[in-house]
């Protein structure tokens, strides 16, 4: 790698340092899951996390800021690695204004921190201005020569938030990285989409709000959003002409070439600086929080981990690499993000765990594709329909690319537009299938949290509190009060009211006064610390401003604290038991139950449960103290706190740890609620344990008062199976293996009856074999068998006929089973039992599919079995 003049560490603290210095509150990176808008998928310009305080709904004093904010959007995917400049994870420098500063600011600020900070010649740099915006032309003209200020239209220069709201002019920063980049054609310039200039800063001036008539209004309270690729000013700053060619990839490209075995140039280049930003992207992706799955955030992290490592197989790797990787982005990124170090064997496990699921699945999706090809080329078809090529693609995970090369190989094309049809159609349904995160629209609650401020919790300490009412809501409207029989929202100026957040389930209790009892169903913090109680009025008038107690459900709180401070020992235990890479992936607690989510990626032996159990209960015996402190963060770190997995915290935290002889046990930042002694927990039992998603387990336990019920319902029904069985408790276990003993035997003396009934009829099943369109066809009834005995029906008739095409029925239980079974010969002519058995399963209202030779399905609906078996001959 060539000499970095200007690192892009130096570059990340310099930029950050500059606007610090020019009165901006440096605010740190959001995560990749959106906070200050749930309606996203992922945060994908610095701009997300200040939304509230565009829209002056903030509680924040600052009015000015700057952030180096990660981003991640597959916009451009397509485009990554062909380019010199196209990304999915990238982070975002920027500065803003909320009502502060304005055009001056900005853009003078861009100038100097570009061309004295950076160093960039005055003679490579464009700045593109609005057409209309003679203000932003007249400002740069005092710093650049006129030749370098470029009016554009609004296609490029003019920012619109939608149809209508805030919009306003842009001025772009680009630089020029010489012909040798461009496109070659006489009109390229500096407003044109090829390489050559490079578009480095873009600062948006929001001043207007759009009528629904088209016009524009100026905004009483004018805003300055700016964002600047870091990996492109890396670059820009270094004289490279690609991102690529920066500290922030080619120790990662390097590192793709020597596991692949392959040179970091030629038409490598392209395929290597894909892997190393979709390397970037996974870690952060997992850092925050995100695992593959097959839906929402989880299924993106999916399908761009597997076209990394898709890549690693056209270069004949069969193992695991892109899990090697993210060391190489740890190395990188890990001073400015610590959240990757805490979390990296996580990440890494996470990422090698998914990559060997793929390649089973490429193993897989070859053997499909086989078949399908086979079945083409027996039609004499040699264009592999979009409709399968898709179902490879979105069933399977199977790559198109592939696709298109092992047909390649077999003399096949495939239907190019029928895949991107389905692809769109898939894309669309996805997109009308996200509806956000689920959370509600906060808008309301952030106008109110402004006008009335935070609630004071005090909940830590009381469970009842003198209290006064500050608002009154029904259906997102202010109230001035709330009647006997309905239901709504009520906000005190302090609660013991525990509101729903950190997986923890909210208080329940009462708000009453002389006038009124109103019942509390939930509480819930929409935004900030506004606690908003979700009422039923029981009794009364509850009028606003008004005094009031305010008392929760005691025992369901301290139900709710054994089974949280449970949690916290619970995932210790697994720590000790299984190492670092157990991480919370989710929970929930109640006070019923409690609910733990985490990565691990085997399921747990009933020994392992034994041993967790054991040493959560031993903890429990020890009757230790609960320590809760409040921190700084990085004081916390050190302490070796564990925080919770993608969760943002501030600067100050709280910590609750359980210390005993031995030191401290448990330690996590948590701002739940919690027993004061582990002693008060009582009792701990795990009630089950289970896949949730692709390395990520679930067990769920129950604690104190739920434990105790637990055990008696345990007893009950073990009680009631040896009154069942004539058993004594002590013989129970082998009384029950005698009976199942018993029943497996005389199972197995009646499938023995059955086959030689089944055998005593195969020459007259044999009889009434037909001929159709020159195959040997036979379609049977037989009731009361089990698609075994089918089988075996089938095979005895194939080694009796030969050549024959077979659909056999039976009833069974209320419902139909039935199989398709076909002779090697008829196969190689292009017979297909999966095919029979799906359209055969559509005419009985049920479902089926199999491989080429063998096939079955069902149905509940057996009222229309026999008239599909009479006109079976059809599927032919």
């Amino acid at each position: 790698m060539s000499k970095i003049l200007k690192l892009s560490s130096q570059i990340r603290s310099e930029f950050l340092d500059f606007f610090k210095n020019n009165g901006c509150s440096v605010v740190p990176s959001d995560s990749l899951i959106p906070s200050g808008d749930k309606t996203l998928l992922f945060t994908s310009a610095g701009m997300v996390q200040f939304k509230h305080h565009f829209l002056g709904q903030s509680k924040d004093t600052f009015t000015r800021a700057a952030s180096c904010q990660k981003c991640f959007r597959t916009s451009d995917i397509d485009n990554v690695g062909v380019t010199a400049r196209h990304l999915t994870f990238f982070e975002m420098l920027g500065n803003f204004s909320f009502g502060d500063y304005f055009k001056k600011d900005a853009i003078a600020w861009a100038f100097e921190f570009l061309t004295k900070n950076m160093g960039l010649p005055v003679d490579k740099l464009y700045f593109t201005v609005y057409k209309d915006d003679d203000e932003a032309a007249e400002i740069w003209k005092k710093l650049v020569p006129k030749d370098r200020i470029i009016k554009l239209g609004e296609e490029t220069n003019f920012w619109n938030m939608g149809d209508t709201g805030p919009c306003g002019p842009c001025s772009e920063i680009l630089i020029d990285l010489g012909k040798d980049m461009g496109c070659a054609k006489p009109s390229c310039g500096p407003a044109c989409d090829c390489d050559r200039h490079l578009e480095i800063w873009n600062l948006v001036f929001t001043q207007f709000d759009r009528q629904p008539d088209g016009s524009l209004k100026n905004l009483p309270r004018k805003n300055i959003d700016t964002g600047m690729g870091l990996e492109r000013i890396t670059a820009a700053a270094n004289g490279k002409k690609s991102i690529f060619d920066t500290d922030l990839f080619m120790p990662i490209m390097e590192n793709a070439a020597e596991i692949l075995k392959i040179k970091n140039e030629g038409k490598n280049i392209s395929k290597l600086k894909m892997i190393a930003d979709h390397a970037r992207a996974v870690t952060f992706l997992i850092s925050d929080g995100i695992l593959p799955s097959n839906e929402g955030r989880g299924y993106v992290l999916r399908r761009i981990l597997r076209r990394a490592v898709r890549q690693g197989k056209l270069y004949g790797s069969n193992k695991p690499f892109m899990n090697e990787l993210t060391s190489s982005v740890l190395n990188i990124m890990g001073t400015a993000y610590p959240d990757i170090l805490a979390k990296f064997e996580n990440i890494k496990t996470v990422v090698r765990v998914e990559e060997e699921k793929f390649l089973e699945t490429l193993e897989t999706g070859s053997s499909i594709l086989s078949d399908i090809i086979s079945g083409y080329k027996s039609k004499g078809e040699k264009i592999i329909s979009g409709r399968d090529v898709f179902k490879l693609y979105d069933t399977y995970g199977f790559p198109h690319d592939l696709t298109k090369e092992i047909a390649l190989e077999n003399q096949m094309a495939v239907d190019e537009e029928g895949f991107k049809e389905r692809q769109k159609d898939a894309q669309e349904k996805s997109r009308a299938a996200w509806g956000g995160s689920g959370e509600k629209d906060v808008t309301f609650y952030s106008i109110l949290h402004k006008k009335i401020g935070d609630s004071v919790f005090v909940g830590y300490d009381v469970y009842k509190a003198d209290t006064k009412i500050l608002a009154l809501i029904k259906n997102s409207k202010e109230e001035t009060e709330l009647a006997e029989g309905g239901e709504g929202e009520i906000i005190l100026d302090k609660s013991p009211f525990y509101a729903q957040s950190g997986g923890q389930c909210a208080d329940t209790g009462k708000i009453y006064n002389d006038n009124f009892l109103a019942q509390v169903l939930d509480v819930i913090k929409p935004v900030g610390s506004l606690f908003v109680h979700k009422v039923k009025i029981l009794k009364g008038i509850v009028k606003a401003g008004g005094k009031a107690n305010a008392e929760i459900d005691v025992e369901r709180r301290k139900q709710t604290a054994r089974h949280h401070t449970s949690t916290h020992l619970l995932q210790k235990a697994l720590r000790e038991t299984f190492g670092n890479h157990i991480a919370q992936a989710g929970s929930l607690v109640s006070s019923e139950s409690l609910r733990f989510d985490f990565t691990h990626f085997n399921a747990l032996k009933k020994e392992d449960l034994i041993k967790i159990e054991n040493i959560v209960n031993a903890v429990i015996r020890e009757n230790i103290p609960i320590c809760v402190e409040t921190m700084k963060i990085d004081e916390a770190r050190k302490a070796g706190a564990t925080a919770l997995f993608g969760e943002k915290y501030g600067d100050i935290v709280r910590t609750v740890s359980v210390k005993n002889e031995r030191g401290v046990f448990s330690m996590e930042l948590c701002g739940g609620t919690h027993v004061q002694r582990s002693g008060d927990i009582g009792f701990f039992k795990i009630v089950s344990e289970s896949s949730v998603a692709a390395g990520v387990r679930r067990i769920e336990a129950v604690a104190g008062s739920s434990a105790e019920r637990y055990i008696l319902n345990e007893e009950a029904s073990m009680l009631k199976a040896a009154e069942i069985l004539s058993s004594s408790k002590d013989e129970l276990a082998n009384n029950a293996a005698k009976h199942i003993a018993d029943y497996k035997k005389l199972e197995q003396e009646i499938n023995l009856l059955k086959s030689r009934l089944i055998l005593g009829e195969i020459d007259n099943y044999a009889k009434n074999v037909k001929e159709i369109k020159g195959f040997n066809f036979l379609s049977l009834f037989i009731d009361g068998q089990d698609v075994k005995a089918l089988r075996e029906t089938s095979d005895k008739l194939k080694a009796k006929i030969g050549s024959v095409i077979l659909i056999i029925a039976s009833k069974n239980e209320g419902k139909v089973s039935f199989i398709v079974s076909v002779s090697d010969d008829y196969v190689k002519k292009g017979v297909s039992a999966g095919k029979i058995a799906k359209s055969f399963a559509a005419d009985i209202n049920g479902s089926g599919g199999g491989k080429a030779d063998f096939a079955q399905g069902g149905s509940k609906d057996i009222a229309k079995i026999n008239e599909a078996l009479k006109t079976a001959e059809k599927y032919l």
